[in-house]
C-alpha cells in the first residue's frame, strides 16, 4: 500500500506516491501462562495439550480440569515429574 501526498511546488503536477514503511511485528520476550501469569526466566511452566500453565497454577489446573487435586500436596519436584508422567511436558523458559 502507498500513500498519496498532496505537495504544493509548482513545477510537479499532480501528486507523488510514497511507499509505505515496511511492516515491523512488535516483538515482546514476556511470556505469560494461559492464566494470565507472567514465566519469568527460570520459571518452570508445563504444555499440556494446547494449555500453557506455570508451575504455580499447575495445581489449580488439574484439580479443574482432570479432577486431580493429588498435586497440592506435592514439592515442585515432585509435581513436575507427576506432570509429565501423566499429562505434559515440563519446560523452564531460558
Amino acid at each position: 500500500m502507498s500513500v498519496l501526498l498532496e505537495i504544493e511546488n509548482p513545477m510537479v503536477l499532480g501528486h507523488i506516491e510514497y511507499p509505505m514503511p515496511p511492516y515491523e511485528p512488535a516483538v515482546s520476550f514476556e511470556m505469560h501462562d494461559d492464566f494470565g501469569s507472567f514465566i519469568a526466566s527460570g520459571d518452570v511452566y508445563f504444555e499440556i495439550g494446547d494449555a500453557i500453565v506455570h508451575i504455580d497454577n499447575i495445581s489449580d489446573y488439574l484439580a479443574v480440569g482432570y479432577m486431580d487435586e493429588s498435586t497440592y500436596d506435592m514439592t515442585d519436584s515432585e509435581v513436575i515429574a507427576y506432570v509429565e508422567e501423566h499429562y505434559g511436558f515440563a519446560h523452564t523458559k531460558k
